[in-house]
């Protein structure tokens, strides 16, 4: 149990670091590929006409997302015939192969083809990664583990790019790097590595070691419907979550350089403040989720988490929007381990992987659709202000309103339709 919890640990945060080390390097290399960058980039003041390529960096975000959305609930469904292992350690391998693409890339459509190519080893990984622990766990600890777990990914996800940056300046202060090709790439170098580091944990996994959930008996079809139904609800959860995400996301950043500050290293502080207190929240929430049931903290999390996203574009200060980011970021933390252990106690081990990588699909279908619309309606209202009585509402918000109102109506449906299984001793 425990051996699985620290190889599947180290193996995403290592995939999630090298992959949130280049994300930091994407947006330039995509810039000197247009022929806009001719030197290094910090000899530039600003760097004009940087927008107009603005789309071609969240097409590469969309490629990944999209061909992740269509392989998750395939690959999820293949380990439970064929077994976990055997499915992340392709996907891990073929993490590795992408890092070496990248190296080896010329052209945006290089980038848009590794990019899908990356979604399809998320899918191999991640929700068949997921399916693994939950197997591996004792109902018990599920959520604690799984906790953990997210930890380590959250961790790299939010280090990834100061670890992408540093490797950069390694390569043009202490090598000497001058081209501006050769610099760029250089980090690309980094993620090889770290996408070498997670491999032989996939290798060193071990399966079969089952924990003893909740199976769904034959016969009794009362008891197949109320599954059923908990899943379908749970399917419903992650688009929600998913357009949510999409929806907002994208625009935090923009709100605050608009609206409250514009200096980059005052935002940077105050989301890596939030991410930070979001962390130190998922473990005691897992632990709890564990002794008192799951659905008391996704309930209240979920809650507090969409309530705070209405009140984020009203702040007016960078100390109010750190608050509401930070209390968003917990109140998202606290719920997220609790969510992904219910879905494993719901489930009978056999269709598991089908259900975990049914739920990844889900949320990336709304995570692709959700930043079109987000910065569609963003684009078009952020510039009006909207008066309610004494009350007056910035344009800006309409988005996380929209987000906040489709995750409430969904967190309702969750409250009647799932059905937490009866804790056992």
């Amino acid at each position: 149990m425990r051996r699985n919890l620290v190889l599947l640990s180290w193996l995403g945060f290592m995939v999630s670091l090298g992959f949130g080390s280049i994300s930091v390097i994407l947006p330039y290399y995509i810039l000197y590929l247009a022929g806009r960058l001719d030197r290094l980039p910090e000899t530039f003041e600003r760097i004009s006409g940087a927008s107009g390529y603005a789309l071609e960096y969240t097409a590469l975000m969309s490629a990944f997302m999209l061909t992740r959305a269509l392989t998750a609930r395939f690959f999820g469904t293949l380990s439970d015939k064929v077994g976990r292992k055997r499915i992340i350690s392709i996907g891990a391998l073929l993490y590795v192969l992408m890092a070496f693409a990248y190296i080896g890339s010329s052209s945006t459509l290089h980038l848009y083809l590794i990019r899908g190519f990356q979604g399809v080893a998320s899918a191999m990984v991640w929700p068949v990664a997921e399916a693994l622990l939950m197997d591996s766990t004792d109902p018990s600890h599920r959520g604690r583990y799984m906790a953990v777990y997210m930890i380590a990914n959250n961790l790299a996800m939010t280090s990834g790019p100061a670890v992408g940056a540093a490797i950069y300046k390694f390569g043009v202060i202490v090598l000497g790097i001058k081209d501006v090709e050769l610099a760029l790439k250089f980090p690309f170098y980094g993620l090889a590595l770290f996408s070498s580091m997670a491999l032989p944990a996939a290798l060193l996994l071990e399966e079969g070691r089952i924990g003893k959930g909740p199976q769904v008996k034959e016969g009794k079809g009362e008891e197949i419907a109320e599954v059923g139904r908990s899943v379908k609800a749970i399917y419903v959860l992650a688009i929600a979550n998913g357009v949510g995400m999409g929806l907002t996301a994208p625009l935090f950043t923009i709100f605050v350089i608009e609206f409250i500050k514009a200096d980059p290293a005052a935002v940077a502080s105050v989301t890596t403040l939030a991410g930070i207190l979001g962390l130190l929240v998922t473990y005691p929430a897992g632990r709890l989720s564990d002794s008192i049931g799951r659905k008391p903290l996704i309930i209240s999390g979920t809650f507090i988490s969409r309530l705070s996203t209405i009140l984020i574009p009203f702040s007016r200060s960078l100390k109010e929007f750190g608050i509401l980011a930070s209390l968003r970021s917990i109140a998202f933390n606290f719920s997220m381990p609790s969510l992904r252990a219910l879905q494993a106690d719901i489930v009978p081990k056999g269709v598991r992987g089908k259900v975990f990588g049914t739920v990844q699909a889900a949320f990336n279908v709304g995570a692709v659709v959700g930043p079109l619309i987000g910065g569609e309606i963003y684009q078009l209202y952020a510039p009006k202000r909207f008066v309610l009585g004494s009350l007056s509402v910035p344009g800006a918000a309409i988005p996380f309103f929209i987000s906040s109102l489709i995750g409430l109506m969904t967190l309702l449906i969750f409250a009647l339709y799932v059905k937490e299984p009866e804790r056992v001793s």
